[in-house]
């Protein structure tokens, strides 16, 4: 059983701290490839404290132009970010559905790892929802508090959140026993690589993640991951 869409990756060539040339960023959809995923989308770090919007698109448009042309015919891409939620997000009326991912609603938000998802938080996730997106919290094995409050990941996820985990981190002893009971319990929808490189969230790792949480918590756990995946990338 394989995971056919990665969400989350780093994989567009020089434009964050992912992959740094076109061989490099082949070399992870090759390797992706090669663990049955025939669908990724591109989700370069866009810092809204740090860069304005339209010129972080400027870029990632360029970036995508160059790089379209080479990735291989069996393999389906889209674009998006994981974007860094600031107030800076909300200075101006824009239509932020251009960082979601291609041709959907959903879209990746980060946040600081230290954040308690106060009322602050908590609106700007409302602003997002009210205009149609979809959040998608990443690696939320990355904050504490959400791991330790669970009331608050329902909260988001009966919000119209989604709630994604790397899959690394069911590779390491520290972390891998709590994650899957937020998977059997529902506190996890989606499954992603988050790739860098080759060493930096390996997209091995992704195989070895689906077989482990099909080992312990079953195939329907697994068939659940795989079809919440296929909807976001659709757009559904």
């Amino acid at each position: 059983m394989k995971l056919s869409y990665d969400l989350h990756t780093h994989i567009l060539p020089g434009i964050d701290d992912g992959a740094k040339t076109p061989e490099e960023a082949l070399i992870l959809i090759d390797s992706l490839r090669n663990q049955g995923i025939t669908h990724i989308c591109l989700t370069p770090h866009f810092y809204t404290h740090k860069e304005d919007i339209v010129d972080f698109l400027v870029r990632r448009e360029e970036a995508k132009r160059q790089f379209l042309s080479l990735v291989p015919d069996d393999v389906q891409v889209k674009v998006g970010a994981e974007v860094y939620v600031t107030k800076y997000l909300f200075t101006e009326e824009r239509d932020l559905k251009a960082l979601c991912i291609e041709d959907t609603n959903y879209m990746i938000t980060e946040f600081s790892y230290d954040s308690t998802f106060s009322d602050n938080t908590m609106r700007m996730i409302t602003y997002l929802r009210d205009r149609g997106i979809f959040p998608i919290i990443p690696h939320v094995e990355r904050y504490p508090h959400l791991m330790k409050h669970k009331d608050k990941l329902l909260e988001l996820i009966y919000g119209g959140v989604l709630i994604q985990s790397n899959a690394v981190s069911f590779t390491k002893f520290s972390s891998k026993r709590k994650l899957l009971r937020m998977v059997r319990d529902g506190y996890i929808q989606l499954l992603s690589s988050d790739t860098h490189s080759m060493t930096r969230n390996t997209p091995v790792a992704m195989t070895e993640a689906i077989k482990f949480i099909s080992d312990k918590c079953g195939v329907e756990s697994v068939n659940s991951l795989i079809m919440n995946a296929e909807k976001v990338f659709y757009g559904k």
